[in-house]
């Protein structure tokens, strides 16, 4: 009985000193940051930022040059605004349909609608 409890105190204490050991020998190692080797905030907004923008799908994967990178970063920034314009002119197409739509409706059927829209909105937020 006192056999097995002597062994398991040795265990712990020979795992508890191993570790000590080990820890106090890699602390000299590890380097202090001082305050005057940390970059100041100019020097950090001096730096250029690398992206310009968000490369398409898979084409991160095909070790493009920075040149490339700057080609695709520049056609972006030409048909953005472009695609943005044409995404709020499908909006209000896709509102004024919708408005057509309610038109037809009976008002118990909007009622009906606008119950199925709230419980499909409620859905939507659950899942976030």
């Amino acid at each position: 009985m006192f056999g097995k409890t002597y062994v398991k105190l040795f265990v712990v204490l020979f795992t508890g000193i191993s570790l000590a050991l080990c820890t106090a020998d890699s602390l000299p190692a590890q380097k202090k940051e001082s305050d005057s080797a940390k970059p100041s905030d100019k020097e950090t907004k001096a730096t250029p930022k690398k992206s310009k923008g968000r490369l398409p799908n898979y084409y991160g994967k095909l070790n493009l040059t920075p040149e490339q990178r700057d080609k695709i970063y520049k056609i972006q920034a030409d048909y953005n605004p472009q695609i943005d314009s044409l995404k709020k002119q499908l909006d209000e197409l896709n509102k004024k349909r919708n408005t057509e739509y309610e038109t037809i409706l009976s008002a118990s059927q909007k009622a009906n609608l606008e119950k199925l829209l709230t419980e499909a909105a409620n859905k939507k937020t659950a899942k976030k």
